[in-house]
């Protein structure tokens, strides 16, 4: 029976082993950019609470040999124990086969397999064959916001990467930041499908999203693909509660000092036909001309349409 425990056993080729240095410094390269490993992650999830950058990468065949014991040691499942032992021999490259032949010989699952595999691959920053693991219908939503997280934060990540994951996964976004990041994701490419995407959110969700979505097109510089976002955002279908969140965004909320907050909420009011008696604040209304028109002509026509 193989003692998958023994550290001796499993290495036995090579009882001496120790990284290179170059795994080494590309280990500590990867941490740095991406703030934290999946290794880390894995180390805390089997219950091991002195910090994982201690003990990994270990640079001796000791430090391999204490960070294995402490795997081995832990109160974790044996399955999840073995998933980490399979991710430290990926790393050992000069042993051909030691990973292969370690979730062969302790019969580890596929599933975890294809867990750790893909969660190595995204700790070395290669996403698109991280992707082909971490994608398989057989694998359950684990790390799954964290994963996403990851490649829309990485600066070594196509950002595409991050999408196709989410329509592949379909992960839960419970973490706050995974979904502000995401959603972050979706207004830079349409915003109609960010807006709907807020709408299918639980009701505070919905409101901060929605918040989200209107503070940064009025954060954006000005040009005229910005102005064609502007002007399709004031276009929406805003429901009732929308509107409300809307101007109290733009006139007494996190919007209010932003460029052209109240010109946003006038030409919403303006596409609505929600015209009013008072047209002081239309008439206070001052700003550059875009394709010919300003506010002065607006002012002009509408005061021309309204009775007295």
């Amino acid at each position: 029976m193989f003692n998958w425990q023994d550290f001796d056993v499993v290495f036995q080729a090579k009882p001496d082993y120790s990284f290179d240095n170059k795994t080494v410094e590309s280990i500590n390269k990867h941490r740095r950019e991406a703030g934290e490993l999946f290794f880390d992650r894995i180390w805390r999830s089997i219950g091991l609470t002195r910090p994982s950058r201690n003990n990994y990468p270990p640079r001796t065949n000791q430090d391999l040999r204490n960070i294995w014991s402490k795997i081995v040691q832990s109160s974790a499942p044996d399955e999840q124990k073995l998933a980490l032992l399979f991710y430290l021999l990926r790393d050992c490259r000069q042993l051909p086969n030691a990973d292969s032949n370690f979730a062969r010989r302790t019969y580890l699952p596929q599933k975890y397999q294809l867990l750790v595999a893909g969660l190595w691959e995204l700790d070395h920053a290669q996403f698109a064959r991280a992707l082909e693991h971490l994608t398989d219908p057989s694998l359950p939503p684990t790390f799954a916001d964290d994963i996403l997280f990851t490649l829309l934060q990485h600066p070594k990540c196509d950002r595409a990467l991050a999408t196709a994951y989410c329509v592949a996964v379909s992960p839960p976004l419970k973490d706050p930041k995974t979904l502000h990041a995401y959603f972050s994701r979706l207004l830079c490419n349409n915003i109609v499908e960010a807006y709907y995407f807020a709408k299918r959110q639980d009701h505070l969700k919905h409101k901060e999203l929605f918040e989200q979505l209107i503070i940064t097109i009025h954060q954006e510089d000005p040009s005229p693909d910005h102005a064609r976002r502007a002007a399709l955002v004031v276009g929406l279908p805003f429901t009732s509660e929308e509107d409300g969140w809307f101007e109290e965004c733009l006139l007494n909320g996190a919007g209010s000092r932003l460029p052209k907050a109240k010109d946003s909420v006038m030409a919403r009011r303006i596409a609505m036909g929600q015209f009013t008696s008072d047209m002081s604040s239309l008439k206070r209304l001052k700003g550059e001309t875009i394709d010919g028109v300003n506010w002065e002509y607006v002012q002009t026509g509408i005061l021309g349409a309204v009775p007295h």
